[in-house]
């Protein structure tokens, strides 16, 4: 069994004239209107933060961290003072077949760019964040999946979903191949966007810290529309306004799968089995609905989760 890094604790003069007065009045007024207009930006810009919490209350014994996203609605996302969505739901399950209680559970924001690295240093013990299971990120961890099978796509403005098709924009038709006129946002260390690139070689990317920027580059028109896979996108859109966005699906799929540091075959197979055990008690069915209900999409999991580790690890076992 792998060594947990062991109790980690949550990271808890006169009166003015009446014109100065009126002037305050109005910037005050001016200034609330503006906060008011971009609170829903500034809720998810806010989830650039790190973000520590446990499932309930202060940790208690040996702790658990995993790393999960904070600014994807419906799939990982910092909400009300607790992380929540589908890979919040998987990970529970996994860590309670693990041996920890909530309350040994603690959550750590990981964005695309860096959970590689908090995964290496210690700072989480598995990731479990929409990271899709693919030749590179096999290079940087081993894993245990696939638990979501989805496909790659693009979130656009809803009046330009026809410019981008191959048709009327319908979800049927496709997106274009030159799309050498477009400005695509996409997040640092997301592999989907090499996977977006490899159809439309073409297309500007331009990174960004997080999907929140995305968002906002996309509202702005500094971005034509963000690339990343079809969960992601499907929540983004049902968090910023399905009636103003629209998610156009694309070549590729994409294959979550729960990260763990290189050289832990054991506990990835242990996660592996853990999520055998959530599709044979219906549980990760439940979880699917939810995702449903909460964003339109069709969520799939083809074939048994496993444990996909180098070949190196598995001789070392």
């Amino acid at each position: 069994m792998p060594q947990y890094v062991p109790d980690r604790r949550a990271s808890t003069p006169p009166e003015p004239s009446a014109s100065p007065v009126r002037r305050a009045r109005r910037l005050k007024r001016a200034t609330a209107a503006v906060i008011a207009a971009l609170a829903p930006a500034l809720a998810l810009a806010g989830c650039g933060q790190v973000r520590v919490t446990t499932v309930s209350g202060a940790p208690e014994g040996p702790t658990i961290a995993i790393g999960v996203a904070a600014d994807e609605p419906a799939i990982g996302a910092w909400h009300d003072g607790a992380y929540e969505g589908f890979d919040v739901t998987v990970a529970k399950y996994v860590a309670a077949k693990l041996g920890y209680a909530n309350k040994q559970i603690v959550f750590k924001q990981v964005r695309p760019e860096n959970r590689a690295s908090m995964l290496d240093n210690g700072q989480v013990d598995m990731v479990v964040a929409s990271w899709p299971v693919t030749d590179e990120s096999r290079q940087q961890a081993d894993f245990a999946g696939p638990y979501l099978e989805t496909g790659v796509g693009l979130l656009v403005r809803a009046n330009e979903r026809a410019t981008f098709g191959t048709g009327t924009g319908d979800a049927g038709d496709g997106i274009a191949d030159d799309l050498a006129d477009r400005t695509i946002c996409t997040v640092k260390g997301d592999e989907t966007a090499a996977i977006f690139r490899s159809s439309h070689p073409q297309a500007t990317l331009q990174e960004r810290e997080s999907y929140a920027q995305c968002v906002t580059a996309l509202q702005v028109g500094s971005a034509d529309a963000i690339a990343s896979d079809m969960a992601v996108l499907s929540g983004l859109r049902s968090a910023n306004g399905p009636q103003y966005m629209a998610v156009l699906e694309d070549r590729g799929t994409v294959r979550y799968g729960i990260a763990v540091g290189k050289g832990t075959p054991q506990l990835a197979q242990k996660i592996a089995e853990a999520l055998e055990d959530m599709v044979e008690d219906g549980s990760m069915a439940a979880a699917q609905d939810t995702l449903r209900e909460r964003t339109g999409l069709e969520a799939t999991l083809v074939g048994d989760p496993e444990a996909i580790v180098s070949d190196a690890d598995s001789a070392a076992d």
